[in-house]
């Protein structure tokens, strides 16, 4: 009910137990953590500053990864109909990281379209960028997706400059993307 405290309360043998329990606890992670118990927090704020640092500098090292993989994308765009179109298959940690590869395109890249897919386990994603230029002559991101995506058994759309969809037919994916 509202308002109403709870005291939860062991006695007894169950006391003991419940303490010689953590007791065992607190020896284990002091053994995991080669520490006396008296030194466990400060071990563990060590390392978990350590794995903080190691996540910083792996963060760096994949956004430099990424920037070196826009601009071999952009070094390979075909000139079509006045627009440089880049279509590949990347490698992307995940969906998110796959919008960020194409936007990171699509800035560097004056007039044109970005089409880039990627495999997640048993799905397929795809996402498509339109500059300005590209939707004045008619192209549109979210149709560019929406067919490729139905293509690979799925859905997706969006807006005249950006659209994100996929589907479950990963073999697809190249061909989808005219790469095949």
């Amino acid at each position: 009910a509202a308002g109403t405290r709870r005291i939860e309360a062991v006695a007894g043998a169950a006391a003991y137990a419940m303490v010689a329990e953590h007791a065992e606890a607190l020896r284990q992670v002091s053994a995991k953590l080669n520490a006396g118990p008296q030194d466990v927090t400060e071990k563990l704020d060590a390392l978990l500053e350590q794995k903080a640092e190691s996540d910083r500098k792996l963060k760096s090292l994949a956004d430099k990864a990424s920037a070196n993989q826009a601009q071999e994308l952009i070094a390979s765009a075909v000139e079509r109909d006045g627009l440089r179109w880049v279509s590949a298959v990347v490698t992307a940690e995940n969906p998110n990281a796959l919008r960020a590869l194409g936007s990171q395109i699509i800035d560097q890249l004056d007039d044109g379209v970005v089409v880039l897919g990627a495999a997640f386990g048993p799905k397929a994603s795809v996402v498509a960028f339109c500059s300005s230029a590209a939707i004045a002559a008619g192209i549109k991101a979210g149709q560019l997706v929406a067919e490729r995506a139905s293509a690979l058994g799925g859905k997706g759309g969006g807006k005249p400059d950006f659209a994100m969809g996929g589907g479950r037919d990963v073999d697809k994916l190249d061909s989808v993307l005219g790469l095949k």
